[in-house]
């Protein structure tokens, strides 16, 4: 991380828990475990692209791949993505975190993954996404009134 740069003291705690583990002091948890494997994806020339609901942080908020800086004065500025910066000439990895229109998601991911076979594109549901979809489009006159 930039020296400057200050993020939450949960997050902080999950970050010298991975140094743990990287060290081989702890056993690698699963936060840690999808780190190295993005990373040695990255570092070997793979591009990585994930995308779904609150995908920086991760559902459980067991990945946080896209850390905030706590100080920072404006929303677009002050996040750092270290598995952007594993090694040099790595591949890009690409974490965004959509909108609960989960549908138009999927499929251009599904588009994204089919014209790039060398790139891992993972879309990350969160529970109930297909279901509040499948709810949304259906029509109001169709489900009984409660």
């Amino acid at each position: 991380m930039p020296d400057s740069f200050t993020v939450h003291p949960l997050v902080k705690k999950v970050l010298e828990d991975r140094a743990t583990m990287g060290r081989g002091d702890a056993n690698i948890d699963w936060g840690m475990g999808e780190h190295m494997a993005f990373a040695s994806l990255v570092a070997s020339g793979y591009p990585v692209r994930l995308s779904g609901e609150d995908v920086g942080r991760g559902t459980f908020t067991h990945r946080h791949a896209v850390l905030h800086d706590q100080n920072r004065e404006r929303w677009d500025v002050g996040s750092y993505v270290p598995l952007q910066n594993v090694a040099e000439n790595q591949a890009p990895f690409v974490c965004i975190d959509s909108i609960l229109s989960e549908e138009a998601v999927l499929g251009f991911e599904y588009g994204y993954a089919s014209n790039d076979p060398n790139t891992l594109v993972i879309w990350e549901a969160q529970f109930g996404d297909f279901a509040n979809g499948a709810r949304s489009s259906s029509t109001s006159s169709s489900l009984p009134a409660k």
